[in-house]
């Protein structure tokens, strides 16, 4: 006959006690596997916008399997030296380097997503208003 799958009661826990502790450890669990969805998508959205990139360099450009593997490897070793600068320095930091880095190349003022996000939500309240 299977034994049922009680909680353990520990010296001078009541009951109320043992349910609690395993919801907490229920909450936590489901905490992390909405982490790891969050990061799954946030992968997946990375992935399409470099197919993005990778499409839109051959319609532009005409790069093929050559150019775009140069493309992919200057990414690459980009990719480290932000990491080497991240360990070195920060994250706040590298990230910033590498914001003003592309701003340079590209002659685009770069705004991080948060502040776009911001200036579209208080230009809506000033419509509104």
């Amino acid at each position: 006959m299977a034994k049922k799958n009680r909680p353990v009661k520990r010296q001078g826990e009541t009951y109320a006690d043992v349910i609690a502790r395993r919801k907490i450890g229920q909450q936590t669990l489901r905490m992390a596997m909405e982490d790891q969805a969050v990061a799954l998508a946030a992968d997946i959205k990375c992935q399409q916008m470099l197919w993005t990139v990778i499409v839109a360099l051959n319609e532009l450009y005409e790069f093929g399997p050559k150019r775009t593997q140069a493309v992919l490897d200057a990414a690459g070793q980009i990719a480290e030296e932000f990491e080497n600068m991240r360990l070195e320095h920060g994250y706040d930091f590298a990230e910033e380097k590498l914001r003003q880095r592309a701003e340079k190349v590209s002659g685009v003022k770069i705004k991080y997503q948060h502040e776009a996000e911001r200036e579209a939500w208080e230009q809506l309240k000033a419509k509104e208003a």
